[in-house]
């Protein structure tokens, strides 16, 4: 006999899935200019890693509030590393984005560089401001569907 049992964070990603899949085309006309095969393999890998944790996912034993890398509805805790100041995310789609609410589109240059990244990683994020050093420090799911 199969339980299937509901899981916020296991349809959220799904959810994300479909719409990626129904969507891609209209993204990138809108978005990218230049290179779409760059942005085509920007959006395989996305769905490719979501699929791979989805497959691992167990909603028996995952808790909603922490994902192992930058999905799409991540709320994301950055510490830059020049002042040791911290700042929250949430990576979200175009549609939402809110910059002065800390909503950030995931097609945004700082949502692209932070997405699939994982907890304690440092990077270098280049900004329109320049380039600075961070720390990823805790990513939590949020889900806004």
């Amino acid at each position: 006999m199969s339980h299937k049992v509901y899981h916020p964070l296991g349809e959220s990603l799904i959810r994300q899935l479909a719409f990626i899949d129904k969507n891609c085309t209209e993204f990138i006309s809108s978005y990218f200019s230049s290179d779409t095969r760059e942005y085509l393999n920007f959006f395989y890998k996305y769905t490719h890693e979501v699929q791979k944790y989805l497959l691992s996912f167990s909603a028996l034993s995952e808790d909603i509030s922490v994902v192992p890398k930058i999905f799409i509805e991540s709320q994301v805790s950055l510490m830059y590393l020049d002042n040791k100041e911290t700042e929250q995310f949430t990576i979200c789609f175009p549609d939402q984005s809110d910059p002065d609410k800390g909503n950030i589109s995931f097609l945004s240059p700082v949502g692209s560089q932070l997405l699939l990244r994982s907890a304690g990683e440092k990077l270098v994020l280049t900004t329109p401001g320049g380039s600075t050093e961070v720390i990823i420090k805790e990513i939590k799911f949020k889900s806004n569907w």
